[in-house]
């Protein structure tokens, strides 16, 4: 901790008047502030204080940049903002002499200018003005509290490596419209491979020096991240002081078609994403690093989950991008088929013929003669005919990651498959009480997952899915209300099917009420008016699906349009 050198006191001065508490002073008052700043020192990933801490200080960052962060509920972080070069923080509990509302962790090395709480107390004593634009400042802020929002988290200094890394580069700033730099450390001459159409101020490319040094690179990371809103460093084959300091504050890793060196190997703190150079591939990376990672949760509902495939096809011309789905019963099923690759207009054309695939002649069904006597069928048909519709493909085959929801049948608890064979999963997950047989997988004795979480939103959220588009055709009690006045002369003698089916409705609602998870868009096709056994109607359920995005389609576009950050 030093004392402010005199050389840099002018510069400290002017960065004074950025501080609100301060701007109005004179140049005599802000001289004499700054004779009582500190400078200290912090290296990537110190906390500066925690939330909760007591507050006698405030900083103003020289060099480097800070994460601003909240805990919330369930343990995890919500980061509230990122600061570089020339701003502050910490003033709020110094001033009002609270607790710390927040937590500060230092994301780039950083220099920051401290002032304490007993030197301020001296300063108001012999400068009074600093207590009326404190006062003001304070009376502004609570003014504007009510619309203060927070910044979605993401990855926004990440290391990248490999062909075309440009691309990257460009989906990103395409999908949040923000300021994007490629900082690069290559003798490649990077530049010169960008387009000349695509390169403006919300993309630039930057060639470092050559022989950079780790603190000169540490200084120039830290005008970048004031400057821009993602900053991707370009390593080179070779390891430098440079390179290895990049890795050290990166939060992420990103290898572009490549495969990481040695030196690169185990040295980034954050998680590493890979991508090869097909533009879906590179677009999808570009979701996980800025945290706009979609999600889709297909609910279990029998035949009226044929409107899956209509929320498919509509959110596929919408141009909604889909990168992991979770999928119970009927939500499995179609889930599958679209994960493993399957184009949507041939799951709609499997749904059209479903009640020829489950006719008695159709050979599906094992009926089960022998004790143990715990369902009418058996499923091992059932398996083998899903396992042909699935492609025999194991979950490391799909295209994006999926997971299945099924239930044990002993114990009551939720079962989430996400590796083995596909057939295997989704045949546990659409087994009905009282029609199938539990289907038995390890220890486990597994029925519908229906019987515990209708609409997998919660497997979403703790896949690490950012947003969340859940599709259910769970109808309320009010629409099922309406749907058996409506009906009530056809099912004057409701069948063993319909008995079974209603009951599993039934539940699933209930079971709703309580497990469903926050969602940033529902869509709810109006299957009420058709029960989860009529199969025949697959042309009304499609038509539904693809209502129901419609319905939704502006929030859908203004979730994902670029002013949504």
């Amino acid at each position: 901790m030093n004392n402010i050198p005199a050389q840099q006191n002018a510069n400290v001065v002017e960065n004074l008047r950025h501080i609100p508490f301060f701007r109005s002073l004179s140049p005599e008052t802000l001289q004499t502030i700054s004779s009582r700043l500190k400078l200290v020192s912090y290296e990537h990933d110190q906390v500066v204080f925690t939330e909760g801490s007591l507050g006698n200080s405030m900083y103003l960052i020289e060099s480097g940049q800070v994460k601003v962060s909240v805990s919330t509920g369930s343990g995890s972080e919500k980061i509230i903002n990122y600061l570089g070069p020339n701003n502050f923080f910490g003033e709020m509990a110094l001033i009002l002499d609270q607790r710390r509302t927040a937590t500060v962790t230092v994301t780039i090395d950083a220099d920051l200018w401290m002032l304490h709480k007993a030197d301020l107390d001296e300063l108001l004593v012999d400068n009074p003005e600093i207590a009326l634009q404190i006062t003001r400042e304070l009376s502004r802020r609570l003014s504007a509290s009510v619309t203060q929002t927070t910044q979605r988290r993401g990855y926004r200094l990440s290391a990248v490596m490999g062909k075309q890394v440009w691309r990257l580069a460009h989906s990103i700033q395409q999908i949040t419209g923000q300021r994007v730099v490629l900082f690069d450390l290559t003798d490649e001459d990077l530049s010169a491979q960008v387009p000349p159409e695509i390169q403006s101020e919300y993309l630039a490319v930057l060639e470092s020096m050559s022989d950079l040094s780790s603190d000169s690179f540490v200084e120039t990371m830290g005008i970048l991240a004031d400057g821009y809103d993602w900053v991707l460093v370009v390593l080179p084959e070779q390891d430098n002081p440079a390179s290895a300091k990049a890795l050290q504050i990166s939060d992420a890793l990103v290898l572009c078609d490549t495969k990481a060196p040695a030196w690169v190997i185990d040295r980034c703190p954050g998680p590493t994403f890979t991508c090869n150079n097909s533009q879906t591939s590179v677009d999808r990376t570009a979701r996980k690093i800025t945290r706009r990672v979609v999600g889709l949760a297909l609910s279990s509902g029998g035949a009226r989950g044929i409107a899956h495939i209509g929320v498919l096809q509509a959110l596929e011309e919408a141009g909604i991008p889909i990168d992991m789905i979770a999928g119970t019963s009927a939500g499995s099923l179609f889930g599958g088929m679209y994960a493993v690759g399957k184009p949507v207009t041939e799951i709609a054309e499997f749904a059209q013929n479903m009640l020829k695939h489950i006719s008695f002649k159709s050979g599906l069904w094992d009926p089960k003669f022998k004790l143990p006597w715990n369902g009418l069928i058996k499923g091992i048909a059932t398996r083998k005919f899903l396992a042909k519709q699935l492609n025999d493909a194991t979950f490391a085959d799909t295209r994006i990651p999926f997971f299945v929801v099924a239930a044990d049948v002993m114990s009551g608890e939720e079962v989430v498959f996400e590796e083995g064979p596909l057939a295997d999963a989704v045949r546990a997950s659409i087994g009905m009480i009282g029609i199938f047989a539990p289907y038995q997988i390890g220890d486990h004795y597994l029925i519908d997952g229906g019987a515990v979480n209708p609409v997998p939103a919660s497997v979403l959220a703790e896949k690490g899915a950012d947003i969340i588009i859940a599709s259910s055709v769970i109808p309320s009690i009010e629409e099922e209300r309406a749907r058996g006045r409506a009906n009530s002369r056809r099912f004057r003698h409701p069948s063993f099917f319909n008995v079974l089916s209603n009951m599993m409705s039934i539940m699933e609602r209930e079971i709703v009420k309580t497990r469903m998870s926050p969602v940033d868009v529902l869509i709810k096709p109006k299957v009420e008016v058709f029960t989860a056994m009529d199969y025949d109607k697959a042309d009304q359920f499609l038509q539904l699906g693809r209502e129901a995005v419609q319905h939704n389609l502006p929030l859908l576009q203004k979730l994902f349009s670029n002013s949504y950050n």
